[in-house]
């Protein structure tokens, strides 16, 4: 899968994901209208792992990653995971509970 990250959306991968939930009701709007978007498939090679859906995304406008959406039946709605080449925790100094800002790119 790190081989489909880096050729489809140009993003070697930091092991792990930042997960977020979307609560405010305009975010999830336009959460759920992206998702409903083609984007970019990957496919597991190991069968343990589901395919996923990826978007390209700018975080607090500095940091480029990918949203990461798992096909997997009852996922929540409003759970965002996004990935990128480093940490993006410690990158970014972010505390929980902590607003971020997630460009579409």
């Amino acid at each position: 899968m790190k081989r489909q990250f880096i050729e489809k959306l140009s993003i070697d991968p930091y092991p792990g994901t930042l997960n977020l939930e979307v609560i405010d009701p305009e975010s999830f709007q336009s959460f759920k209208e992206l998702k409903a978007q083609k984007g970019f498939e990957i496919e597991p090679e190991d069968p343990s792992f589901c395919s996923a859906k990826c978007y390209p995304v700018l975080i607090n406008g500095q940091l480029k990653a990918a949203i990461v959406l798992p096909l997997v039946e009852g996922y929540p709605e409003n759970k965002m995971e996004l990935i990128a080449f480093q940490n993006i925790k410690k990158t970014l100094s972010l505390k929980a509970g902590e607003d971020l800002e997630v460009e579409i790119i």
